[in-house]
């Protein structure tokens, strides 16, 4: 009888270790519900990009460089971000980094300026902003490359500011083709251009919301910017916020009932003394996240939610698991 219990021990002892990594995975997994917020920063003397939780707590800098790093977007397995830096001799070009800030890795090179990097929702894909040279934003084009850096193809010219669709059939963008700058969609495979906003004000920074029905955004309104949505058909514009300060870069929560966007009320200069707020998707109860400081936050990105790629060990564990459980029945049928 104690030799029966030997294999039964050893057997346990060796389920400890992934039980554990499935514990560990499973705690993991319920913080990576609450979504986190990425943003751009100007807090001393460069921009950075730190996170914090949906509620303003748990603040990280995460690039910690002595260049300029900024428009940061998260990958939809949430593990990695993709983020805007001039580290290479002041020139602007994409990098990707782990969610922790860890492995930052250059994509992208050459003379010109990259900027405004969104990730596909399946992952595959990169599509951001290529302007024309280092100082002009004239004529800048979209560029769509794999999320390694790999493959990179001209979109569509005349355009910044890309923004995928949920369903990753289209992108949202800015251009000035009808004599402004105007939100238009176009689809994934580089057809069917339509016109979403017809306003006589300048508007930027799209973002299709997590049902992919509306387009969030910002535009001029008497002087000032102010946070607007219109339904994926361009029907429905609707201001959301109203008072008169500056509002601008949108960002919807991954349920879509919050949106956050960078806020600041100096009439001189927008930027200055900006920080991030959320309101809920209608426009009502605005809400300041970002702690008090003299710099500025902006370029928010909500997180998506759910579990990122599970450890290793998570799998052999449920396998190692369901085998004892085997190992259970196939000794109840010997008894």
């Amino acid at each position: 009888m104690r030799f029966k219990l030997i294999p039964r021990f050893l057997l346990l002892a060796g389920l400890c270790a992934p039980l554990a990594s499935i514990e560990l995975w499973l705690t993991r997994g319920l913080a990576a519900q609450k979504p986190r917020i990425v943003f751009s920063t100007l807090r001393f003397d460069n921009y950075e990009i730190h996170v914090m939780d949906d509620d303003g707590g748990n603040r990280e800098n995460l690039t910690n460089h002595p260049v300029d790093d900024r428009d940061p977007d998260w990958s939809p397995d949430r593990t990695k971000i993709v983020f805007v830096s001039n580290r290479n001799l002041g020139v602007d070009q994409i990098y990707v980094m782990d969610a922790d800030g860890q492995n930052q890795i250059k994509l992208t090179y050459g003379p010109r300026r990259k900027r405004d990097p969104d990730w596909s929702p399946d992952g595959g894909k990169i599509a951001f902003t290529v302007h024309a040279d280092w100082k002009d934003d004239l004529f800048p084009h979209i560029a769509v490359m794999d999320a390694g850096g790999q493959n990179r193809e001209r979109f569509e010219d005349h355009a910044m500011q890309p923004s995928w669709s949920p369903d990753g059939k289209k992108i949202a963008f800015v251009s000035w083709r009808g004599g402004h700058n105007e939100i238009y969609t176009i689809g994934a495979d580089g057809q069917g251009v339509e016109r979403m906003t017809h306003h006589l004000e300048g508007k930027w920074s799209p973002t299709f919301s997590p049902d992919g029905r509306q387009i969030a955004y910002m535009a001029k309104h008497e002087g000032f910017l102010h946070i607007y949505v219109v339904g994926a058909d361009g029907k429905n514009p609707m201001r959301l916020t109203h008072n008169q300060e500056y509002h601008y870069h949108p960002t919807w929560s991954p349920d879509g009932k919050r949106i956050a966007y960078a806020s600041s009320d100096n009439n001189q200069n927008f930027f200055h003394n900006a920080k991030i707020h959320s309101m809920t998707a209608d426009g009502k109860h605005l809400e300041q996240l970002s702690d008090e400081h003299d710099g500025l936050d902006f370029q928010p990105d909500f997180s998506p939610v759910g579990l990122a790629a599970p450890p290793t060990a998570v799998s052999p564990a449920f396998k190692t698991a369901t085998l004892w459980g085997r190992l259970k029945k196939l000794e109840l049928n010997r008894r």
